[in-house]
């Protein structure tokens, strides 16, 4: 694949949707405590709202990138999936019951199985012989999203209440717009079948990877209540969990770098490691410094994972990395519903221990894995 934009500049484009869907993704999670009055549902019901646009993401993902890669329609993908989350949060607005707004979280999921495999799979093709730092300074993006998803809906919802959903549909448009004037490549088609991009290495990433939707989607679908459960009013709580987002804009690039020196898999494995020893001291004691740090080391390795499935795949870079993302989408899609019926039946605390072991299972876990050459290490 060719670059016809400066490599930086699609660097930043593609950063800047990066911001924009990873900001969609985490917009429904600030309304919780809203939807759970409006609609006078339980905390696994609100679970769902989460769950199925993960799960439809992770069937998608894989699909879209297929024929993204074999018709040569990379850049088609990336704008209609933020036209359709623009769609998705509109309907949101005008829906007024429980089953009516899981219909809108359908199209919110066909949307997020758009842009990882398409924009991490053009960095990967851009960028080569950096693809971990390119992935990493990409990852701020994400970052910045996860961090003000809750921030921004936080404030939208204490001044708009369910006219938020309205204002948020417009970024969608905006950022459709800017990569059809700033992302131009060379497609071309790769007509290898699907079942070429699969190895055995390959879904053993996309297990390990999964430990990472408990900490990205679980836990911090939950923070707001949690926080909320306190005594917190929607906006301080909403406040307070967007820490362990905040981390991310420093740990990403650093990781994404880091792994470019050291191996994926040292990397992956540091990273799990430590951020089951900050969430255990966090569940000792609600600090927000112990959230910011189990922020930063789960982070660090959402990069790494990017490019590690972009080395240890078949000739479809957007193909390997939906693969794993598709895996991960699908620990996304059941984390938030399996921690809300934790929640609901042994509360906050014990439903945030379970992550303990499954970090500390992937830390291990990774080493499995054996890279194809020193490069994918």
């Amino acid at each position: 694949m060719k670059s016809l934009t400066n490599p930086f500049v699609l660097l930043f484009a593609v950063a800047l949707a990066h911001f924009v869907n990873d900001w969609y993704s985490l917009l429904i999670a600030p309304a919780i405590p809203l939807l759970k009055k409006l609609y006078k549902i339980n905390y696994f019901q609100a679970g769902l709202l989460l769950s199925l646009p993960y799960f439809l993401s992770a069937v998608l993902q894989s699909p879209i990138a297929h024929f993204s890669e074999t018709y040569a329609k990379r850049k088609l993908t990336l704008i209609g999936g933020f036209l359709i989350l623009s769609l998705s949060y509109f309907l949101f607005f005008f829906l007024n019951s429980y089953y009516s707004s899981l219909f809108a979280t359908v199209l919110i999921g066909v949307g997020l199985g758009s842009y990882h495999p398409q924009g991490m799979g053009i960095l990967s093709s851009v960028f080569k012989e950096r693809k971990g730092m390119a992935i990493g300074l990409n990852g701020i993006g994400g970052a910045l999203g996860y961090f003000f998803a809750p921030i921004s809906m936080g404030y939208l919802l204490a001044h708009y209440g369910k006219q938020s959903f309205l204002i948020v549909s417009i970024p969608g448009v905006v950022i459709a717009f800017i990569l059809f004037v700033l992302v131009k490549i060379e497609e071309e088609p790769i007509r290898s079948p699907f079942r070429a991009t699969l190895s055995k290495q390959l879904i053993m990433l996309g297990i390990v990877a999964i430990v990472i939707p408990f900490f990205s989607r679980g836990i911090t679908s939950f923070l707001p209540a949690y926080f909320y459960s306190l005594g917190n009013n929607i906006l301080n709580a909403n406040l307070k969990a967007s820490v362990m987002l905040l981390a991310g804009m420093v740990a990403q690039p650093l990781g994404g770098a880091i792994s470019d020196k050291i191996g994926r898999r040292q990397t992956i494995s540091i990273s799990y490691f430590m951020m089951g020893v900050f969430l255990m001291l966090f569940i000792l004691k609600p600090s927000l410094v112990f959230l910011f740090f189990m922020g930063f080391f789960m982070s660090l390795s959402i990069p790494v994972r990017h490019a590690f499935a972009a080395e240890i795949g078949g000739k479809k870079v957007n193909s390997n990395i939906a693969v794993v993302f598709g895996m991960v989408m699908i620990g996304s899609s059941v984390a938030p519903a399996i921690l809300g019926s934790l929640i609901d039946n042994f509360g906050f605390k014990a439903a945030f221990g379970f992550n303990i072991a499954i970090a500390i299972a992937g830390s291990l876990l990774v080493w499995i894995i054996k890279p194809q050459s020193q490069e994918a290490q």
